[in-house]
């Protein structure tokens, strides 16, 4: 498997941040979460449970992109999308308009980090293109 590229992961997981309208102290949060030890492991908490879904969802999403890509699937935002809703694990943490966001804003940055690698003729695994 592809190694997962932290700085994409750490872009989406700012513009999550930037999506729901977070605090410095959650920029710091969401920082903190990427580059600690456990990666960004699943155990939220208060102010910390926010920036954990963030990097979760951050992550989450380029190992769908990869696994997707693999397969030769589909990679529409809309596929992209449900596929990181159905690998979340929802323990009611977070609401589901927050979670909402946090995917939507990821999946976004995705699809402009991929454009980006495409318009820069980076190699690409599989046929699957991000509209």
């Amino acid at each position: 498997m592809a190694e997962i590229p932290a700085q994409a992961v750490q872009r989406a997981a700012l513009a999550a941040v930037e999506r729901v309208g977070g605090s410095d102290s959650l920029r710091t949060d969401v920082l903190a979460r990427l580059h600690s030890p456990d990666g960004g492991a699943q155990s939220y908490l208060d102010p910390v449970e926010l920036a954990s879904l963030i990097v979760t969802v951050a992550t989450s999403g380029w190992i769908v992109v990869q696994d997707l890509r693999k397969r030769g699937a589909d990679l529409r935002r809309e596929v992209l999308t449900r596929h990181i809703r159905i690998e979340l694990d929802s323990d009611g943490t977070a609401s589901a308009a927050e979670r909402d966001a946090v995917i939507e804003a990821v999946v976004e940055q995705i699809v402009r980090e991929d454009t980006s690698r495409q318009e820069h003729g980076q190699e690409q695994s599989g046929t699957g293109q991000l509209p």
